[in-house]
């Protein structure tokens, strides 16, 4: 395997679109929309509408809304399509981009629709995350903080917080740029997200599609998991179109590291 290179925190936002983390501990719920008879949203609000998971690799608290795959595939396609970055008088970073790319890239029917994405936007900008490591090391950060339109560049803008910044900097980074237009034609939210799950990975590996399923916040009923193996073993070709295999017997899913995915260690 490739040694993995060293980069800079304004580097490694240019070249990874995701935290190897985010994608680890479900930070982005494995839906699409979210129904008040659903059992995650019901969760949500028992638990005062905040989502908990607990990994291996740490807890994550998600706070004040539910983050869906639909959030991330606007996060990705916004690092995929951004037009400029720079970094503000403040040290944070930003990113201009097209809200029609954007929308483009996600393969919305509508592409001018700047306020649904705008409506997206708020809800990253105002969701908290706590999330505390195996080691006991603690982030809690907003992603976003502001953003709008530049007259300047024409173009719209995100500014990632300092907090966010601080968690990215400590975590590996991923790029799966190069998947991402063939992940964004997969019309289940569960798939997408275990298929981002295996990105993570840079070595090839083997994994039961209960833990899967618990790393990423799913709910564990009886009810639950039948359906989600109804989907994965429906969804079996397009899994195998990221090299991930499904043994429909065991649910046992195997996967081998895609060359066209990278990681890279924490910036110093």
């Amino acid at each position: 395997m490739k040694k993995k290179k060293q980069l800079t925190l304004f580097d490694s936002f240019k070249t990874s679109n995701s935290t190897v983390t985010e994608l680890r501990v479900g930070v982005f719920a494995p839906i699409t929309q979210i129904t008040t008879n659903s059992l995650t949203y019901k969760g949500f609000v028992e638990q005062g509408r905040v989502r908990t998971i607990k990994t291996n690799w740490g807890s994550v608290k998600i706070k004040g809304n539910i983050l869906t795959q639909i959030h991330k595939d606007i996060i990705d396609a916004i690092f995929t399509t951004a037009t400029y970055t720079e970094k503000t008088k403040r040290g944070n970073i930003a990113l201009f981009f097209s809200s029609y790319k954007v929308q483009e890239c996600l393969g919305r029917k509508s592409k001018g629709n700047s306020s649904w994405l705008k409506k997206k936007l708020d809800e990253i900008k105002t969701t908290n995350i706590e999330y505390v490591d195996k080691d006991g090391n603690t982030f809690d950060f907003n992603i976003t903080d502001s953003g709008g339109y530049s007259t300047k560049k024409d173009s719209y803008v995100i500014i990632f917080t300092e907090g966010y910044m601080d968690f990215f900097q400590n975590q590996v980074g991923v790029n799966y740029k190069k998947e991402l237009q063939n992940l964004m034609k997969i019309d289940d939210p569960l798939i997408k997200a275990i298929i981002r799950f295996f990105f993570t990975h840079a070595n090839n590996m083997q994994i039961h599609l209960n833990n899967i399923l618990e790393v990423l916040g799913y709910p564990m009923t009886d009810r639950s998991l039948r359906t989600a193996r109804k989907i994965v073993k429906d969804h079996k070709d397009v899994l195998e179109n990221f090299n991930i295999k499904t043994d429909t017997k065991t649910m046992l899913l195997s996967y081998k590291k895609l060359e066209t995915v990278t990681h890279n260690i924490p910036a110093s």
